[in-house]
């Protein structure tokens, strides 16, 4: 286990402990025949990773034998099922909730650069703030990282026992 220059273990953020071994109830044991094609999105299944990339799926599209699979976000998304839960809450974010959305979206479409199955299930505006599900937990943890920059606030991850999930908190008042 390396350590940076804080003590804590790398690549761990506010008191979040590393996992390990917990995986993704979506992903499949073995690996996809390819290429498969998710119809929902037109993601494309090769050399083992999801890929978006319209030039990709056209051209996959044209081959013979292409399988049609929804991909693990899609089917996450259709089956509610969220692996990460983000809560912002408080006075700072009611006045700022477009500008806050704002970058929640260019998070998701960052983080869908490197990995398409990293995605925001849905956004609901509550009275208090926000309540925004995701596909990934990594996704979660990305958001809550660059709200806590960009705004300051206070954070506080918890990981559910024995799950590959998270819930992040944060709230500023001002």
């Amino acid at each position: 286990m390396s350590r940076g220059p804080s003590g804590r273990e790398k690549g761990v953020f506010y008191g979040q402990t590393r996992r390990q071994g917990v995986p993704d109830p979506y992903l499949p044991r073995k690996g996809l025949k390819e290429p498969t094609i998710c119809p929902s999105c037109r993601a494309v299944y090769s050399k083992k990773r999801w890929v978006l990339d319209e030039g990709l799926y056209l051209d996959t599209k044209k081959q013979k034998g292409v399988n049609s699979q929804k991909c693990p976000a899609c089917r996450k998304i259709e089956d509610g099922y969220a692996m990460g839960i983000v809560n912002l809450t408080g006075g700072f974010v009611i006045e700022h909730m477009d500008e806050i959305i704002n970058l929640l979206r260019s998070e998701e479409r960052h983080a869908m650069e490197k990995n398409p199955l990293e995605r925001i299930m849905k956004i609901e505006k509550k009275a208090n703030g926000l309540h925004v599900q995701l596909t990934s937990d990594s996704l979660a943890l990305r958001i809550g990282r660059v709200v806590h920059r960009a705004y300051k606030g206070d954070s506080k991850f918890e990981w559910k026992q024995g799950d590959k999930h998270v819930i992040v908190e944060w709230v500023r008042e001002t």
